[in-house]
Protein backbone atom coordinates (compact mmCIF):
# COMPACT_ATOMS: atom_id res chain seq x y z
CA UNK A 1 0.00 0.00 0.00
CA UNK A 2 3.06 2.49 0.98
CA UNK A 3 4.31 2.81 -3.03
CA UNK A 4 1.22 3.39 -3.96
CA UNK A 5 0.23 6.91 -1.91
CA UNK A 6 3.19 8.54 -3.69
CA UNK A 7 1.51 7.78 -7.11
CA UNK A 8 -1.75 8.59 -5.70
CA UNK A 9 -0.60 11.96 -4.63
CA UNK A 10 0.34 12.69 -7.71
CA UNK A 11 -2.36 11.56 -9.84
CA UNK A 12 -4.15 14.32 -7.67
CA UNK A 13 -1.86 17.02 -7.45
CA UNK A 14 -1.84 16.53 -11.25
CA UNK A 15 -5.33 16.67 -11.95
CA UNK A 16 -6.87 19.32 -9.65
CA UNK A 17 -3.41 21.26 -11.74
CA UNK A 18 -5.50 20.02 -14.79
CA UNK A 19 -8.73 20.87 -13.54
CA UNK A 20 -7.60 24.41 -12.64
CA UNK A 21 -9.66 26.57 -15.66
CA UNK A 22 -9.09 29.97 -17.02
CA UNK A 23 -8.92 32.18 -14.28
CA UNK A 24 -6.29 29.70 -13.03
CA UNK A 25 -4.80 30.24 -16.52
CA UNK A 26 -5.18 34.30 -16.40
CA UNK A 27 -3.95 34.38 -12.98
CA UNK A 28 -0.83 32.89 -13.81
CA UNK A 29 -0.29 35.04 -16.58
CA UNK A 30 -0.93 38.22 -14.78
CA UNK A 31 1.43 37.65 -11.86
CA UNK A 32 4.53 36.80 -14.74
CA UNK A 33 3.75 40.14 -16.34
CA UNK A 34 3.02 41.85 -12.70
CA UNK A 35 7.04 40.58 -11.98
CA UNK A 36 8.28 42.12 -15.22
CA UNK A 37 6.46 45.26 -15.21
CA UNK A 38 7.73 46.02 -11.54
CA UNK A 39 11.35 45.09 -12.89
CA UNK A 40 10.82 47.49 -15.61
CA UNK A 41 9.51 49.94 -13.29
CA UNK A 42 12.10 49.90 -11.02
CA UNK A 43 15.03 50.03 -13.60
CA UNK A 44 13.38 52.86 -15.39
CA UNK A 45 12.87 54.82 -12.21
CA UNK A 46 16.46 54.88 -12.06
CA UNK A 47 17.29 57.02 -14.91
CA UNK A 48 13.82 59.10 -14.76
CA UNK A 49 15.20 61.90 -17.08
CA UNK A 50 16.12 59.51 -19.75
CA UNK A 51 14.02 59.28 -22.84
CA UNK A 52 11.48 56.64 -23.15
CA UNK A 53 12.72 53.28 -23.97
CA UNK A 54 10.92 51.99 -27.09
CA UNK A 55 8.63 48.89 -26.98
CA UNK A 56 10.41 46.94 -29.35
CA UNK A 57 8.41 44.99 -31.99
CA UNK A 58 8.27 41.22 -30.25
CA UNK A 59 8.87 42.27 -26.75
CA UNK A 60 7.94 39.32 -24.55
CA UNK A 61 5.78 41.84 -22.51
CA UNK A 62 4.00 43.45 -25.53
CA UNK A 63 2.91 40.52 -26.48
CA UNK A 64 2.16 38.64 -22.87
CA UNK A 65 -0.26 42.24 -22.17
CA UNK A 66 -1.59 41.99 -25.56
CA UNK A 67 -2.46 37.64 -24.73
CA UNK A 68 -3.45 38.69 -21.75
CA UNK A 69 -6.26 41.02 -22.97
CA UNK A 70 -7.35 38.47 -25.23
CA UNK A 71 -8.00 36.01 -22.80
CA UNK A 72 -9.63 38.60 -20.45
CA UNK A 73 -11.83 39.28 -22.52
CA UNK A 74 -12.48 35.64 -23.86
CA UNK A 75 -13.47 35.11 -19.73
CA UNK A 76 -15.39 38.03 -20.14
CA UNK A 77 -17.03 36.06 -22.41
CA UNK A 78 -17.37 32.90 -21.27
CA UNK A 79 -18.83 34.38 -18.09
CA UNK A 80 -21.20 36.00 -20.19
CA UNK A 81 -22.60 33.20 -22.11
CA UNK A 82 -22.96 31.33 -18.79
CA UNK A 83 -25.33 33.57 -17.59
CA UNK A 84 -22.55 34.40 -14.99
CA UNK A 85 -22.63 37.66 -12.56
CA UNK A 86 -22.54 41.20 -14.30
CA UNK A 87 -19.88 42.18 -12.08
CA UNK A 88 -17.79 39.50 -12.77
CA UNK A 89 -17.65 40.07 -16.61
CA UNK A 90 -17.44 43.11 -16.34
CA UNK A 91 -14.16 43.55 -14.52
CA UNK A 92 -12.54 41.45 -17.17
CA UNK A 93 -13.84 43.97 -19.79
CA UNK A 94 -12.27 46.47 -18.05
CA UNK A 95 -9.11 44.90 -17.54
CA UNK A 96 -8.74 43.51 -20.64
CA UNK A 97 -9.31 47.32 -22.23
CA UNK A 98 -6.75 48.58 -19.29
CA UNK A 99 -3.95 46.55 -20.12
CA UNK A 100 -4.58 47.68 -24.21
CA UNK A 101 -4.65 51.09 -22.97
CA UNK A 102 -1.88 51.10 -20.70
CA UNK A 103 0.17 49.42 -23.31
CA UNK A 104 -0.69 51.81 -26.14
CA UNK A 105 0.23 54.41 -22.78
CA UNK A 106 3.97 52.68 -22.62
CA UNK A 107 4.59 53.66 -26.53
CA UNK A 108 3.24 57.02 -26.14
CA UNK A 109 5.64 57.81 -22.86
CA UNK A 110 8.46 59.95 -23.77
CA UNK A 111 10.51 59.66 -20.46
CA UNK A 112 11.66 57.25 -18.93
CA UNK A 113 9.83 58.38 -15.39
CA UNK A 114 6.61 58.46 -17.64
CA UNK A 115 7.31 54.66 -18.51
CA UNK A 116 8.17 53.91 -14.66
CA UNK A 117 4.77 55.13 -13.40
CA UNK A 118 3.00 53.10 -16.71
CA UNK A 119 5.15 49.89 -15.27
CA UNK A 120 3.66 50.29 -11.73
CA UNK A 121 0.53 50.87 -13.10
CA UNK A 122 0.39 47.64 -15.25
CA UNK A 123 1.71 45.65 -12.24
CA UNK A 124 -0.89 46.65 -9.79
CA UNK A 125 -3.43 46.06 -12.40
CA UNK A 126 -1.77 42.39 -13.19
CA UNK A 127 -2.18 41.98 -9.14
CA UNK A 128 -5.63 42.92 -8.74
CA UNK A 129 -6.32 40.26 -11.78
CA UNK A 130 -4.21 37.60 -10.07
CA UNK A 131 -6.47 37.98 -7.47
CA UNK A 132 -9.88 38.02 -9.44
CA UNK A 133 -9.14 35.80 -12.09
CA UNK A 134 -9.37 32.24 -10.06
CA UNK A 135 -13.00 33.30 -8.95
CA UNK A 136 -14.38 32.91 -12.55
CA UNK A 137 -13.83 29.51 -11.96
CA UNK A 138 -15.79 29.09 -9.08
CA UNK A 139 -18.89 26.27 -9.64
CA UNK A 140 -20.94 28.10 -7.13
CA UNK A 141 -20.76 31.44 -8.85
CA UNK A 142 -23.87 33.91 -7.90
CA UNK A 143 -25.89 34.70 -11.09
CA UNK A 144 -27.03 38.25 -11.71
CA UNK A 145 -29.55 39.37 -14.28
CA UNK A 146 -28.75 41.44 -16.78
CA UNK A 147 -28.55 41.88 -20.81
CA UNK A 148 -26.16 40.11 -21.97
CA UNK A 149 -22.66 42.08 -23.14
CA UNK A 150 -23.49 45.18 -21.04
CA UNK A 151 -21.47 46.74 -18.26
CA UNK A 152 -23.10 49.19 -16.07
CA UNK A 153 -22.12 53.07 -16.19
CA UNK A 154 -19.25 54.01 -14.05
CA UNK A 155 -19.95 56.18 -11.83
CA UNK A 156 -17.82 59.25 -11.09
Amino acid sequence: MRPTLPALAAALFISSAALAGPGADLADAARSIADQAQARAEFATGRPAAPAAEIELGDPLQYELDQFSADAMRLSRAIDAAGGPIDLRCIFRGMSGDAASRLEALNAATTAADQARIYHEISALMHDAAEIAPAADGEDLPVSSGPPGTCPAARD
